[in-house]
């Protein structure tokens, strides 16, 4: 799994503290984590951080405390990515953070270029990212995955791609945590289905987890009846 190795690009704020009891509980920055379908209190934990990683658009710094004292400083991404300091997190001087920029996914990835008319589609969609309209890529993604699945079946690669991107800016929208978490399962189990089963697979089944988690905090009813999704996809997330 890929490390970040520009460490000073990483900001020096927020710094999140996880924490693992000696009962083999979690908490990030005090609050409990709840445990997700197939996950130990570690990897739920993380998942939790991951979520906060995407929110911000780039890798978060962590300090996780194991129970026999011992303190790990981490930068975390939000694909899982987890990368080991081998020091303390340096003291922030405060400074003006300029806002992160939005990563869209590469559609064209070991599949080559999208055809003009397809590409017409692409080019909305990063058009509305570049100007902060995360709603209208969304609206473009669905419809350039709608476009791809009739032309090229749903298992291409490059429909793979446009539903990855719709997933992805799910999360970014952050309105609704039923939508996302049925939007990487499903991406999840169709790169799984097409043989791509690789960290794109594995980030999208560890997206649907924390989106679960999330939308568990302000619906519980509702992430039960999606539990059984996510049991389906438990074993992509390792």
């Amino acid at each position: 799994m890929p490390v970040v190795t520009d460490l000073d690009s990483v900001p020096l704020t927020p710094v999140y503290t996880i924490v693992i009891s000696v009962a083999g509980e979690a908490s990030v920055d005090g609050e409990p984590v709840e445990s997700l379908p197939g996950q130990d209190a570690r990897t739920s934990a993380l998942a939790d951080i991951r979520v906060r990683a995407a929110r911000r658009g780039h890798p978060v710094r962590i300090n996780a405390k194991e129970p026999d004292g011992s303190v790990w400083p981490l930068i975390v991404d939000h694909d899982g990515a987890v990368t080991p300091l081998d020091a303390p997190h340096p003291v922030p001087v405060p400074v003006a953070t300029p806002a992160p920029a939005i990563a869209l996914t590469a559609l064209t990835e070991r599949a080559g270029p999208l055809e003009p008319r397809h590409a017409a589609v692409f080019g909305r969609i990063v058009a509305a990212e570049l100007r902060g309209d995360l709603a209208g890529a969304a609206a473009a993604a669905e419809e350039l995955e709608t476009v791809l699945t009739a032309d090229l079946g749903p298992l291409h690669p490059h429909t793979l791609g446009a539903l990855a991107t719709r997933a992805w800016l799910s999360l970014l929208l952050r309105n609704d945590w039923s939508a996302a978490t049925r939007l990487h399962v499903l991406t999840a189990e169709r790169r799984h289905r097409a043989g791509a089963t690789d960290t794109e697979t594995r980030r999208a089944a560890r997206n649907a987890h924390a989106a679960w988690a999330l939308l568990r905090t302000i619906d519980p009813a509702a992430a039960e009846t999606l539990r059984p999704e996510l049991g389906r996809i438990a074993h992509l997330t390792v």
